[in-house]
């Protein structure tokens, strides 16, 4: 009888120490499970943040993105608008009307033409050594120019003497030069390796000079245009 006593306390305490163990393996199963749970979230989280971080990174360089293409568009509207004509216009006082005129030298009415320029006006074409002269009157200005006769030593733009000589008349049936008391003359360099334009008149004892070294023959005269 006491064997059977025994034993059942043997049984039971074994079963004990067994739902102990079972529950302590399920307590430490579910504290694995809400912790691998637990790191999931913040895995999650983790990547969410990077997610939003990086979403955001994208926004702020794409308004960078923006504000920089406004601002080279706004500089790109700014070099496109027309710039004040900043050359200068020099003055020389003689003592008489005529000294002043006598200043201008080169100073010629051409008579002889062979040349069509255009809007009623004839020019005088002629070439020598590599330079194509074309010589005409406006009024009492003479304009010339001088433009080399092979085309790679010439600025850009132009076919030929002739033909810029062709474009500064349809400028100036445009824009009207002053009036120069006595004469006034334009000459025009057409070479490339050393352009320029120099524009000079005669009004009363004053003689007027823009002088250009620019390879666009039109910023000369559209100063001397100012002027009128």
């Amino acid at each position: 009888m006491k064997g059977y006593y025994a034993g059942a306390a043997f049984f039971l305490a074994g079963s004990l120490a067994l739902s102990a163990c079972s529950q302590e393996s399920s307590a430490s199963a579910d504290g694995d499970q809400k912790a691998a749970s637990q790191e999931q979230t913040d895995q999650s989280d983790d990547v969410k943040s990077d997610e939003m971080e990086e979403a955001q990174g994208t926004s702020e360089s794409d308004k960078d993105e923006m504000d920089d293409s406004s601002e080279e568009k706004d500089e790109q509207t700014s070099g496109e608008q027309p710039e004040e004509n900043q050359l200068k216009v020099e003055e020389e006082k003689f003592e008489t009307a005529e000294k002043a005129a006598g200043s201008i030298k080169d100073y010629s009415t051409v008579e002889q033409t062979n040349a069509d320029l255009g809007h009623g006006l004839k020019a005088l074409q002629e070439g020598a050594a590599g330079h194509e002269y074309v010589s005409w009157n406006e009024g009492n200005w003479l304009i010339r120019v001088d433009f080399p006769t092979d085309e790679q030593y010439a600025i850009d733009g132009y076919d030929g003497g002739l033909d810029m000589a062709k474009e500064v008349v349809a400028y100036l049936e445009e824009h009207t030069l002053p009036a120069p008391h006595d004469r006034g003359i334009i000459t025009i360099n057409g070479f490339k390796e050393h352009p320029g334009t120099e524009v000079k008149w005669q009004d009363g004892k004053t003689v007027y000079t823009i002088d250009s070294e620019d390879k666009n023959p039109f910023n000369a005269i559209q100063r001397a245009v100012d002027e009128n």
